[in-house]
């Protein structure tokens, strides 16, 4: 909402009429095109930003509440500050998506796992203060089957920023907006965002293969145990009870659907608008299936 408050504003959005929603490639700016208010927009976006800094207080652990409120103040600098410098509106976003599940995992682990999470790291636990308080390293989340995560967001949605951009590049352009696809051509930025699907694919099937991988590297117990194993099943029921081939189809799945879309993107220098739309659409699908 405050993107859309501060594009609309300074005239970034499109003010065409509802009449050609029925394009395939037409934004909707309810904004812009004034069938909302400034005023109402403002007013609902700023009980938003309380109620989230309100919220963030019951968030366990100092440190991914500290994360909660710089996410929050990074959305508002990437509207008024960060969204015209090339790269860095992009790497923002990305960085933004990737470290939720940071977030969020360094809050269950203060409340379910005490330090559990730093003994299974093989990291000795310190405490400090009369009341015990058990210190993270940060840096030891990314020793574990987490980082792949974080990889595999951060380059999938920085593929779809830059397939955003590529749609948006006109509009970016007379705004005076230097997003990648303005400054160094759709050609460019079509490359950069294969390469960043490829990036995500790579991560997400990589955390699902490590355990084979690593098994097969110590004796190749479960790889035999899964030669012997496939030709007993029958249905695809009985194949998604396995849980690491279950793991290995959602991530192929995922990070497939993406890759194939920015290649025909690609394929295509970017000029084909609609391609672009339908590669951002389903990019949502991929990130869902990557988190399952």
């Amino acid at each position: 909402i405050t993107n859309d408050y501060y594009d609309a504003r300074n005239g970034v959005d499109s003010t065409t009429t509802t009449s050609n929603h029925n394009n395939e490639n037409e934004h909707y700016h309810p904004l812009a095109q004034g069938e909302v208010p400034f005023s109402v927009t403002k007013t609902f976006d700023s009980y938003l930003y309380a109620i989230l800094l309100l919220s963030s207080a019951f968030v366990p652990g100092v440190l991914s509440r500290l994360m909660v409120l710089g996410g929050a103040i990074t959305t508002y600098l990437y509207t008024v500050h960060l969204k015209p410098r090339t790269w860095v509106k992009n790497l923002s976003c990305a960085a933004l998506v990737a470290m939720s599940p940071v977030t969020s995992g360094l809050a269950a682990w203060h409340v379910l796992c005490g330090g559990a999470f730093l003994k299974s790291l093989g990291a000795g636990v310190s405490t400090v203060g009369a009341g015990g308080i058990t210190i993270i390293p940060f840096h030891l989340i990314f020793k574990s089957p987490l980082l792949f995560l974080v990889v595999a967001l951060f380059a999938g949605i920085m593929s779809r920023e830059i397939l955003m951009d590529i749609t948006d590049c006109e509009g970016d352009a007379q705004a005076g907006i230097d997003t990648v696809p303005v400054r160094y051509g759709k050609s460019v930025a079509s490359r950069v965002a294969l390469g960043c699907s490829l990036v995500s694919a790579m991560s997400a099937c990589g955390a699902s293969l490590i355990p084979w991988v690593t098994t097969f590297a110590v004796g190749g117990e479960y790889l035999r145990h899964l030669i012997t194993v496939l030709p007993t099943i029958s249905s695809l029921s009985t194949l998604l009870i396995n849980s690491q081939a279950r793991k290995v189809m959602l991530a192929v799945a995922g990070s497939g659907m993406l890759l194939w879309r920015t290649f025909s993107v690609w394929k295509t220098n970017g000029e084909d608008a609609n391609l672009c739309e339908r590669a951002i659409r389903e990019s949502l699908i991929s990130v869902l299936l990557v988190l399952a």
